[in-house]
């Protein structure tokens, strides 16, 4: 194998390099677990993976890995760009956590590729094994190709267009602000506002690219050239501002949300707590899937951050432990009841309020240290 190197193939595998380093950053965040820091994360790598095939191709290094599954699922990555990029901006602008049956609605576009994909490399294998076909799969392949990449194109300037409007639309709470608060929502406006600036004119280039290549056959790799560099150059960018944004407005609102905890009375506290207790127990809110703090908050007629300070300083937890511990007493309860023996697990769940399987199995362990079944199952015998 002949790898050649040179100054471009040099900055394109540095740019990969330290895209991975900060995307595990990301992934791995410590305490911080906000939303936004995993759809960073994703876009991050999906830049990493686009720039380590420029790599590929310009220093004629073979992976036989990358190689197989970009033959198979050549537009997989890149239709998640659009995607994570929209829902980067919306976690960013409006922390509030995203449920996963949404995160999945919004990957649509990717998820569609990836099935018929895999249904096209089934069909093929079938082929080959001599079951007859009218038509060849590299024929369905063919036709697909040109379509594909209309779409990566068109999908991700449906996310842009969508990121920009839900930042136009977005107005920072000024009312009661501290100093801190405003310098972070300032922050927050200018680098989102330059992210979605410099993606805009990306994905300029990247249509002029695509559609080019198109209407005038153009194939030739130094034709890509131009948009793999400036790809490259945004993957720097973009690793380096983006994880500074994310650190600067955690620490900020870390220090918001002690002084804010610190300065409530303990009066408002015990109040708070008893309301809370109340909406939780009688209400029972906590069977809404969409459930998140500001929308506890407006139906309780409470401050969001009021309802996190009095969680942190006199629960010491978070509001999504709070609401999942009576969610998981919800399961407990049903699950034990004869008039539900017909339902399964998962359909309790989703009935106590969880909007995941993953999530309810996952906290269900974490609260109980056993699984549901295994729950389930040492009742059926007696076990405590």
């Amino acid at each position: 194998m002949n790898i050649q190197f040179n100054l471009f193939n040099i900055i394109v595998l540095l740019g990969s390099l330290q895209g991975l380093i900060l995307s595990l950053m990301l992934l791995f965040p410590g305490n911080d677990k906000r939303q936004n820091k995993y759809f960073l994360a994703a876009f991050m790598l999906m830049l990493v993976y686009d720039s380590f095939g420029t790599f590929c191709w310009s220093s004629g290094l073979s992976t036989g890995w990358l190689g197989v599954f970009d033959q198979i699922f050549p537009y997989t990555i890149i239709l998640t760009a659009g995607p994570s990029l929209y829902l980067y901006i919306q976690t960013t602008i409006k922390p509030d956590k995203i449920p996963s049956n949404i995160i999945l609605k919004t990957y649509l576009p990717a998820i569609v590729d990836f099935a018929f994909r895999f249904c096209l490399l089934i069909y093929a294998l079938l082929a080959k094994s001599g079951v007859v076909f009218p038509v060849k799969a590299g024929d369905i392949d063919a036709l697909y190709q040109p379509v594909a990449e209309v779409l990566m194109v068109v999908v991700f300037w449906f996310y842009l267009i969508s990121a920009i409007r839900q930042f136009k639309k977005w107005q920072p709470e000024t009312s009661g602000a501290d100093v801190s608060m405003l310098t972070e929502q300032n922050l927050i406006s200018k680098c989102t506002k330059a992210l979605l600036t410099v993606m805009t004119l990306i994905a300029t280039v990247w249509a002029a690219t695509i559609f080019g290549s198109l209407l005038f056959n153009i194939e030739a790799l130094a034709y890509f050239t131009p948009i793999e560099i400036i790809l490259v150059v945004f993957t720097y960018w973009i690793g380096l501002k983006g994880y500074q944004h994310t650190r600067v407005v955690y620490i900020s609102d870390q220090k918001a949300a002690k002084t804010y905890a610190d300065a409530l009375p303990a009066g408002e506290a015990e109040a708070c707590i008893g309301i809370l207790k109340k909406a939780m127990e009688t209400q029972k809110l906590f069977l809404d899937p969409t459930l998140t703090v500001n929308k506890l908050a407006e139906k309780l007629n409470l401050n969001p951050r009021t309802i996190s300070a009095v969680l942190n300083r006199e629960l010491k937890k978070g509001f999504s432990e709070f609401v999942n511990e009576y969610r998981i007493n919800e399961v407990k309860l049903k699950m034990l009841q004869p008039e539900n023996k017909h339902i399964t697990i998962a359909g309790i769940a989703f009935d106590s309020g969880f909007n995941s399987v993953a999530t309810f199995q996952r906290t269900f362990k974490s609260a109980e240290s056993i699984t549901p079944k295994q729950f389930l199952l040492n009742y059926k015998t007696g076990i405590k």
